[in-house]
C-alpha cells in the first residue's frame, strides 16, 4: 500500500493539486453539460424538459459546492480527507448525470474515469483503487436499480435499459468496473513513478544545495581572493577574502569590467589571452594596487579559465593575495645581505687604514711639540691633526656599522630615554629655534636595549628631520604599543612599540628611496652617509624594524618599532 500523500507532498503542493481540480471540475461540467443543453436545444428548441432541469441543478449545485470548497480550503486540516469528500460528491453527481442521461445508454460514464484518474493523481493507489471501488458500486447501483424499476425514469417513458437483457447489462456493468479498476491501475501506476521521480529530484536537489553550499563555504572560507570573470570580462563572483584584501564590497564589484576595478592589469589581461588556448593555468603576475581606501599594496595572483561541464570555456578566475609584506620583507633581506657584504669587505680594510692613521696622527703631534714652526706652518699642522681626527672618527663610525659588536643590553623607559633624548637635541646647536617639536608619548614602554644605542637612533633620526626643513617647520614624535599581524599568520598578533618622527620636509625622491640606508650613500655635502646605515644596524640588534615613509616637498615618516617587554 502506497505512502499517505501528505507524507510526500507539502501542504502547499497539496493545496495547489486540489485548487486545479476544483478549477477542472467546473471546467468540464461548464463544457460537457452546457454543450449537451445546446444540442437538445437544436433539436427540440426548448429548454425546460425535465432532464435538462436535473442537469441545470447539477450544474448550480456544482458551482455552489466549489464556491464552498474555495472559501473552507484554507481552513481544513486535513486536506486528503477533505479531498476524499469531494470526489466522492463527484461520483455522486456523474451518478446522476449518468441516470438523467440515459442510464445504460448514457455517454457520460467516461466521468467516473476522469474522478479515478483525479484521484489516482491527488491520493496515489490507494485512493486511485478506494474511488474505483466508488464508482463501481454506484455506476453497477444505479444500472441494476433502472433496470429493476426501483428507480423511475426521468422522462417518464420506458427505461431503455428494459430493452436489453439482463446479460448485457450485467457485461456492461463488469467492462465499465473492469475499467475503472484498469485506470486506477495504470493512472495510480504513473503517478507513483512521478512522486518517486519527484522524490528523487528532491533528494537530488538537496545534495546539490548542500554541495553548493560547501562549495560557498570553501570559497568564502579560504584566506586567497577569488573572483570570476564571463566572457565579457565582467565580474561574477567576489569572496570574502577579496573583498578583505581590496576593500571593495561585493555590492560595489558585481558585474563591473574588470580593468574598473584593476585597471593596471589589462596588459597583463591582454597578454595572458593570447595563451589561453596553451595552457590551463596562465602565469603568475603581480601587480601595483589602490584599494578602495587609496592604500597602495601590491597583489600576486594568477588566472585560469573557467570551464563548464562539457569543457567550454565560460570565462577566467582569479586568485589573488596581498603580497606588500613579502616584498617588504624581501627588500629587508636583501638589505640585510647587501650591507653584511659590504661591512664584511670594508671592515678588514677599515682596520688596516686605522692603525697607520693612529700612527700618522701621532706623528704629526710629535713634530708639532718639537718643531719651531711660523704660524702658517702650525696652521697647515693643525689642518692635518684635524684631518686625520675627522677621519679616524669616520673610521670609528664606520667599524661601528660593520661590526657593532655585542653591547650590554638593560630594561630601559622608553618613554624617559625618548624624552630625555628629545630634550637633550632641542637644547643642542643641531636644532634650530624655528623648528616646533610636538610630541604624543605613552607612558611606561619598556623595552630591552642599550642607551646609548637608543639615544643615538633617535637623535640621527631627529637631525635629519632637522636638516630636511632649512627655513623652519615642526617635527612630531608620537610613541605607543600597537599590535601589528604577524607576517605568516592573521591569526597571531604582536604587539610591539611604535616610534615615529614625522616631519614636513622636502622628503625623499622616490628614487632614492631604497637606497638611503646603504652605507656611504648621502645627498648631504658634509653628510658621510653613515648615520642611517648606522641606525638601521642598531635596531635590527635590538630586534626591531625601520620602515620609511617619504613623499617629495610633503614630508617623511620614520616608524620604528621594538619588542615590547612587560
Amino acid at each position: 500500500m502506497a505512502s499517505s500523500p501528505q507524507l510526500v507532498d507539502t501542504r502547499e503542493e497539496f493545496l495547489r493539486k486540489l485548487k486545479w481540480l476544483m478549477f477542472f471540475r467546473v471546467v468540464i461540467i461548464t463544457f460537457l453539460l452546457g454543450s449537451t443543453v445546446l444540442v437538445h436545444f437544436k433539436k427540440t428548441s426548448t429548454y425546460l424538459e425535465t432532464y435538462l432541469l436535473c442537469l441545470y441543478g447539477i450544474i448550480v449545485c456544482t458551482y455552489l459546492l466549489t464556491l464552498g470548497y474555495a472559501l473552507f480550503i484554507t481552513h481544513i486540516k486535513n486536506l486528503p480527507l477533505f479531498a476524499y469528500f469531494q470526489i466522492f460528491f463527484d461520483l455522486v453527481f456523474v451518478t446522476i448525470i449518468v441516470y438523467v442521461t440515459g442510464g445504460f445508454e448514457s455517454v457520460f460514464s467516461f466521468l467516473y474515469i476522469l474522478s479515478i484518474i483525479n484521484a489516482s493523481i491527488l491520493l496515489y493507489r490507494r485512493g486511485g483503487f478506494i474511488i474505483a471501488s466508488a464508482s463501481s458500486i454506484l455506476y453497477g447501483a444505479c444500472l441494476d436499480l433502472e433496470y429493476y424499476g426501483l428507480i423511475p425514469s426521468i422522462s417518464g417513458n420506458i427505461p431503455s435499459v428494459l430493452y436489453y437483457k439482463a446479460s448485457d447489462i450485467f457485461y456492461t456493468i463488469a467492462m465499465n468496473i473492469t475499467g475503472f479498476y484498469a485506470t486506477a491501475f495504470l493512472s495510480s501506476l504513473l503517478s507513483e513513478q512521478t512522486r518517486r521521480s519527484k522524490k528523487e529530484l528532491k533528494e537530488k536537489e538537496i545534495d546539490f544545495k548542500q554541495l553548493e553550499a560547501l562549495h560557498n563555504n570553501i570559497v568564502q572560507s579560504i584566506n586567497t581572493g577569488i573572483l570570476t570573470l564571463n566572457q565579457n570580462d565582467e565580474i561574477t563572483s567576489f569572496n570574502k577574502a577579496a573583498q578583505e584584501i581590496t576593500g571593495y564590497s561585493i555590492f560595489e564589484v558585481l558585474g563591473k569590467k574588470f580593468d574598473r576595478i584593476f585597471p593596471p592589469s589589462k596588459n597583463n589581461l591582454q597578454n595572458n589571452d593570447q595563451n589561453t588556448n596553451q595552457k590551463r593555468f596562465l602565469q603568475r603576475s603581480e601587480l601595483p594596487f589602490s584599494r578602495s581606501d587609496r592604500i597602495q599594496i601590491i597583489l600576486g595572483f594568477s588566472v585560469s579559465i573557467l570551464r563548464d561541464t562539457l569543457g567550454n570555456k565560460t570565462g577566467k578566475i582569479f586568485t589573488f593575495r596581498d603580497v606588500t609584506r613579502y616584498r617588504e620583507m624581501e627588500k629587508q633581506i636583501k638589505q640585510i645581505d647587501r650591507l653584511a657584504a659590504v661591512g664584511q669587505l670594508a671592515a678588514g680594510i677599515a682596520h688596516e687604514i686605522r692603525n697607520p692613521l693612529t700612527s700618522l696622527s701621532g706623528s704629526i703631534q710629535v713634530l708639532q711639540d718639537e718643531l719651531n714652526l711660523d704660524n702658517e706652518n702650525c696652521q697647515l699642522m693643525n689642518i692635518a691633526l684635524r684631518e686625520s681626527k675627522r677621519l679616524n672618527g669616520l673610521i670609528s663610525d664606520f667599524l661601528l656599522f660593520a661590526h657593532p659588536g655585542e653591547v650590554e643590553k638593560n630594561k630601559l623607559n622608553l618613554t624617559s630615554l625618548v624624552e630625555d633624548t628629545i630634550s637633550l637635541f632641542l637644547n643642542g646647536p643641531e636644532c634650530r629655534k624655528n623648528i616646533k617639536v610636538t610630541k604624543l608619548i605613552t607612558p611606561n614602554l619598556f623595552m630591552e636595549g642599550n642607551e646609548k644605542q637608543i639615544s643615538q637612533v633617535l637623535w640621527n633620526v631627529l637631525k635629519n628631520g632637522v636638516q630636511s626643513q632649512p627655513q623652519g617647520g615642526s617635527i612630531h614624535i608620537a610613541a605607543k604599543i600597537e599590535n601589528r599581524e604577524h607576517p605568516l599568520s592573521k591569526s597571531i598578533s604582536l604587539s610591539r612599540i611604535k616610534l615615529s618622527v614625522k616631519d614636513k620636509g622636502c622628503g625623499i625622491p622616490q628614487g632614492i628611496q631604497e637606497k638611503i640606508f646603504d652605507p656611504f650613500f648621502t645627498t648631504k655635502e658634509l653628510g658621510s652617509g653613515l648615520g642611517l646605515a648606522i641606525t638601521y644596524r642598531i635596531i635590527e640588534n635590538h630586534g626591531g624594524e625601520i620602515i620609511i615613509h617619504s613623499k617629495e616637498n610633503e614630508g617623511t615618516e620614520v616608524v620604528i618599532y621594538f619588542p615590547l617587554t612587560s
